[in-house]
């Protein structure tokens, strides 16, 4: 048995983790009371860089982290961050900042077989990102004609589906509106 430091309960020692360099080679404070001070001290580095330390976090684990859903579109196929940012978090703090970060606001490279760098990078709206992608197939004239031949009821939607090489469900988003947007059809990079 052992007493927290912070929450004063006295636990098993199970209910600490383990530290060599201790005495009696547990730390002083318990699991529960150690992850709520891990929570606390990410939430408030998060207020603090405005969630630019999210974004980072996140592209570092686009990139080197194997077992990151995402990792096979990423680190995968050999994109990475470049050195200054990767080693150096003030640099992508700073540049983040004079170059139009809000919150809100996504990371995007502006050619997708390059990495992260400060010339390939910018900051863009979740729709506009989505529609920059490897995985996007369709044009800005793709689109403006699935809604012609859908307007005009020329063909169905599972027609024009497998005339372009997507699913019946991208074609009905797109005709009712719900992604491809008309602002976002005329993002430039």
């Amino acid at each position: 048995m052992k007493t927290c430091k912070t929450c004063k309960k006295t636990l098993p020692l199970s209910a600490f983790h383990k530290d060599r360099n201790l005495k009696d080679g547990y730390r002083n404070i318990c699991k529960q009371c150690a992850c709520q001070r891990s929570r606390k001290s990410w939430r408030d580095k998060l207020d603090a860089t405005n969630g630019l330390l999210d974004v980072l976090h996140s592209m570092k684990h686009r990139c080197y982290n194997p077992r990151h859903n995402s990792y096979s579109r990423y680190g995968g196929r050999g994109i990475e961050i470049c050195e200054e940012w990767l080693f150096d978090e003030n640099q992508f703090y700073q540049w983040a900042i004079n170059n139009g970060y809000e919150k809100g606001l996504q990371i995007d490279r502006i050619d997708n077989s390059k990495g992260y760098a400060p010339e390939n990078c910018r900051f863009v709206t979740p729709a506009q990102n989505q529609h920059n992608t490897d995985r996007c197939v369709l044009s800005d004239d793709d689109i403006r004609c699935i809604r012609n031949l859908h307007s005009n009821r020329r063909k169905s939607q599972r027609q024009i589906a497998k005339f372009f090489g997507v699913s019946q469900s991208v074609i009905s988003r797109i005709c009712s509106g719900k992604t491809w947007k008309e602002e976002s059809l005329c993002v430039t990079p």
